[in-house]
């Protein structure tokens, strides 16, 4: 392989959808990158087409050891022609959630209730950057009088066996659907989380607003074509 396409596939595996970039020899490659740069107020973008408003900053977080480490959050809206109902499938099959995470494998490990599972993503990242997982906690919660449906996500490292990759242990992921009728439904994805090992500020800013945009955008697609899931 050429430099040029592992320089793509790079910059590829960073722009994921939890930002898990692992870049172990990215302090040699970026020496003047400040890897704990903060963006702490809302930095707020439109994509090209009009369609997504995107939110999001950078920021450090204390962890439960004391070290400082990068805290990732954004918000993603749109309004598109969707049933919510069809929405609502998708997101209950984890085996989808691979398509608009860009995870290398995700799953429905158990299912706890109607509306509580765990779910298991598992990221093949192209070198140098390290092979990790996540294990979340997933709960959906339904409004009828408001017509709004909610999946949370709240890592649960302890909940799935181990694997000999490093684990997410702070991620928080929020997907919610408004029906505002007229066969039109209010698109949010929210996320505050941590990778599993840091990275430069900037290199993280490349994913906005795209990143998150074509999370709803996949979502959206998967769910107008429901019936052949």
């Amino acid at each position: 392989m050429n430099a040029n396409k592992r320089t793509a596939r790079v910059e590829l595996a960073v722009m994921k959808n939890r930002v898990r970039i692992g870049p172990f020899i990215l302090g040699m490659i970026f020496l003047n990158a400040n890897i704990f740069a903060q963006i702490k107020s809302w930095n707020i973008e439109t994509t090209k087409d009009g369609k997504v408003t995107v939110k999001s900053r950078i920021l450090e977080r204390t962890d439960d050891k004391g070290g400082a480490v990068q805290l990732i959050e954004y918000v993603a809206t749109m309004i598109a022609s969707v049933e919510m109902r069809d929405c609502i499938t998708v997101l209950k099959d984890g085996s989808k959630h691979k398509e608009f995470t860009d995870d290398e494998v995700s799953k429905t490990v158990e299912t706890l209730s109607d509306n509580e599972w765990i779910i298991y993503y598992y990221t093949n990242s192209p070198w140098p950057m390290p092979d990790n997982d996540c294990v979340a906690k997933m709960v959906l919660s339904e409004d009828e009088t408001n017509k709004t449906a909610t999946f949370i996500l709240t890592a649960a490292p302890s909940m799935f066996e181990m694997k000999d990759v490093k684990r997410m242990t702070f991620y928080n992921v929020t997907y919610t659907f408004n029906d505002l009728e007229n066969d039109e439904v209010k698109m949010t994805v929210a996320g505050s989380s941590s990778p599993v090992v840091q990275a430069p500020a900037w290199m993280i800013s490349a994913w906005f607003p795209n990143g998150p945009a074509d999370i709803l955008r996949v979502i959206l697609d998967l769910s107008n074509h429901s019936e052949h899931i």
